[in-house]
């Protein structure tokens, strides 16, 4: 993996959720690649590190090798894309009279009049023994136009469908077959196939548990490739080949959509296959005549773009859990790859200086929780980040003017040195206020406070009244701030649905090998529920003391053999659970009881959850 690849995948975590299943890009300019790579699983049940050799349901990307295999055959005379497709297709037959006017052009510029979808075979998990043009010619039978055939363009999967039909029917061979022989083998795009003829060799990533996803709709959704075998095929429309002429591409790249809005500036921009032929960006000077394909599926969204200014092709696919906005993510990457290549692509924007990248980039705390300052190209993203592996944007989208950056709603973005420390402050509706402060190594962490580390600890002074026990702080384990030296962490279970913290984690410095304290001192809100744990130990366990409550080792609890209410004392009677709970012993009058499950957060609290769902394993509380 070169460093430019690491850069970018850096880039593309952040944020990213902790129980994401892949995503996958590739960037390629002057027909090499300057990066490429896949992270995460490949799903399903075995979640197999994914590969760039894995394959991602480009969906409506296949709109273009759809468009590109009908253009080959109009070069050969074989099709017209201005003769009616019933003239191909004479079982063809629909309720309207109109579709004996539906071109091929119609088809591909999505200005057919047809429905949109025929939903019955979109999305399967298996294509072995379907029948889906019967399937099809069924639908339209029972179908109405909703325009006049080239009235007006409106997003459509039906023509690309016909298309689909239609190359079958001229060239007599099955559609997969014939893209594979004259569009994907020709170029060496070897995991570039439709369903019937996926190639075992580049795994198809399911998102999560879920099935592979395969899909009958080929025309106008069936592809699935490697991003790297999705940039080859982007290729084409970069440079002379022996695939698609020059005449056929510029024909695809034409604006070939209709509309009769006068204020409607997308419609007309559909080209044949393209979801724009002339797409421009705000921040970026991407020069003229990119041309952009979008995809989404059940389980996948795909970016597909080609950029003729800098000879480049950029792809992204992503699972749903990614949740990622590819268009966004992808070209925020090629700027950076464009920086690295000495352009500057942004248009009102400045790189962010190393210098500053420097000084101020890194790890901030808030008394709930860990930051970190991402800071690429002339862009700034804030992530809140957990010892436990979570990850989430925090505040995203701001651009870097020279000075300072600016987010698009309004916010801005500063920061602000006093004696050792940084501070990070956001300007909002015209009020700057601090908002973090910058994490510092302190001296190397005594054996003590290393013994502690991945230790938990269960509350142990609960009363029957306080509603807050259940929400944060029943429990609590120690852990390391990442990259940062001599900073532990107090991470307490919270239930994510709290309505406050759900997990928070409080970062302090040792004073000495039992105590600790908070030392952030960030004016106003941030700074404020400082810990300050103290740990000592008696009758052969470690306790700590911190937020006026007292928490036990959790390893040193007795297991639980079935031990019911006792007369009530000062230390709760805690248990370890090993093994599943499918009953709750009986609650006296007055009395409360807590169930904790293995990571600690409560999933049955008498006081406030009175429905009990059988429990593996964690911990009972006895209060």
């Amino acid at each position: 993996m070169n460093q430019l690849t690491q850069e970018l995948s850096e880039i593309l975590r952040y944020g990213l959720p902790k129980d994401y299943t892949s995503v996958s890009y590739a960037i390629l300019k002057d027909g090499e690649l300057l990066a490429c790579d896949a992270l995460g699983t490949q799903g399903g049940k075995d979640k197999l590190p994914a590969t760039v050799d894995c394959t991602y349901n480009v969906a409506s990307v296949s709109k273009i090798y759809c468009t590109v295999a009908v253009m080959q055959l109009v070069e050969k005379g074989l099709l017209e894309l201005d003769r009616p497709v019933c003239e191909y297709l004479p079982r063809l037959t629909m309720l309207d009279e109109r579709y004996r006017r539906i071109t091929l052009r119609h088809c591909l510029s999505h200005t057919s009049g047809l429905p949109g979808t025929q939903w019955k075979g979109f999305s399967v998990a298996d294509v072995s023994s379907a029948d889906y043009y019967e399937d099809v010619y069924a639908y339209l039978a029972h179908s109405h136009l909703k325009a006049e055939p080239g009235e007006y363009a409106v997003y459509c999967n039906d023509g690309f469908t016909l298309a689909e039909m239609v190359v079958a029917a001229v060239t007599g061979e099955k559609y997969a077959d014939y893209c594979q022989a004259h569009i994907t083998d020709p170029i060496g795009a070897l995991s570039s196939r439709l369903s019937p003829n996926r190639n075992p060799a580049h795994p198809l990533i399911c998102e999560g548990r879920g099935p592979a996803e395969l899909l009958l709709i080929q025309g106008g959704a069936g592809y699935t490739t490697s991003m790297r075998d999705l940039c080859k095929f982007g290729c084409l429309f970069l440079e002379e080949n022996d695939i698609i002429s020059q005449a056929s591409k510029a024909e695809m790249a034409k604006k070939q959509g209709r509309t009769f809005l006068a204020h409607d500036e997308r419609s007309a921009n559909y080209g044949l296959g393209w979801d724009t032929v002339c797409f421009t960006h705000p921040e970026y000077d991407l020069g003229e005549g990119v041309l952009v394909k979008g995809g989404n599926s059940f389980q996948f969204t795909t970016q597909f773009i080609v950029i003729p200014k800098y000879n480049a092709v950029l792809a992204i696919s992503e699972t749903h859990d990614c949740h990622l906005d590819v268009q966004e993510t992808i070209l925020r990457m090629f700027a950076v790859a464009m920086l690295r290549q000495g352009v500057c692509i942004y248009k009102n924007y400045k790189p962010v200086p190393q210098e500053m990248i420097d000084t101020v980039g890194g790890t901030y705390l808030i008394p709930s929780g860990i930051l970190n300052l991402h800071l690429y190209g002339a862009h700034a993203t804030i992530t809140m980040d957990d010892t436990r592996g979570g990850s989430r944007q925090w505040l995203k989208n701001f651009h870097f003017d020279g000075q300072i950056f600016h987010s698009e709603d309004n916010r801005t973005l500063l920061f602000e040195k006093n004696g050792e420390d940084i501070f990070a402050l956001s300007a909002y509706n015209g009020i700057t206020a601090p908002m973090a402060q910058k994490a510092l190594p302190g001296p190397a962490l005594s054996q003590a406070w290393l013994d502690r580390v991945g230790k938990k600890y269960i509350l142990v002074d609960a009363n029957t009244y306080d509603i807050v026990l259940n929400d944060v702080v029943t429990s609590f384990q120690v852990a390391l701030l990442p990259g940062c030296e001599g900073v532990v962490v107090l991470s307490f279970s919270g239930r994510s649905d709290s309505g406050v913290y759900g997990l928070f984690e409080s970062a302090v410095k040792p004073l000495s090998d039992d105590i600790a304290t908070g030392f952030l001192r960030t004016p106003a809100n941030p700074s404020r529920d400082l810990m300050s744990p103290c740990f000592e130990r008696r009758s052969g366990a470690e306790y700590c003391t911190v937020a006026s409550f007292t928490y036990r080792d959790a390893a040193s609890l007795p297991i639980y053999e079935g031990q019911g209410f006792q007369a009530p004392e000062k230390e709760n009677r805690v248990y370890r659970l090993p093994y599943p709970l499918a009953k709750l012993p009986e609650i006296p009058e007055g009395r409360r009881l807590m169930l904790l499950d293995d990571e600690m957060v409560c999933v049955y609290d008498s006081l406030t959850q009175p429905d009990f769902k059988p429990l593996d394993k964690g911990y009972i509380l006895f209060i």
